[in-house]
């Protein structure tokens, strides 16, 4: 039921995957905007908790191309989990979560 309930929470948010979804160990707390300033890169973040309680932050990077996805450990900034980005959203969960 909890999975259920996930998946519907973000198709409702109007969230859009690549590829196979993953299974639902992780919720989404919140979403926002980053502009783009001398220092970062404009992304999109979703904010997510996974099963085991740890929240992360997975920043959607406005690039042309390479990678566009980067999980990070609230307040290592600097430091993408696993220490590099992803292509998929769902690479970026996997290396967060698991």
């Amino acid at each position: 039921m909890k999975q259920i309930i996930i998946a519907a929470s973000i198709m409702l948010m109007g969230a859009t995957f690549a590829g196979p979804t993953l299974a639902q160990d992780y919720y989404v707390e919140k979403r926002f905007h980053q502009s783009a300033a001398h220092n970062r890169e404009e992304s999109d973040i979703t904010v997510i908790r996974c099963d085991n309680g740890n929240q992360y932050y997975i920043y959607g990077y406005y690039r042309a191309s390479g990678p566009r996805y980067r999980a990070i450990i609230p307040p290592y900034w600097g430091n993408p989990v696993g220490g590099q980005d992803h292509y998929t959203f769902e690479e970026a969960i996997r290396a967060a979560c698991y």
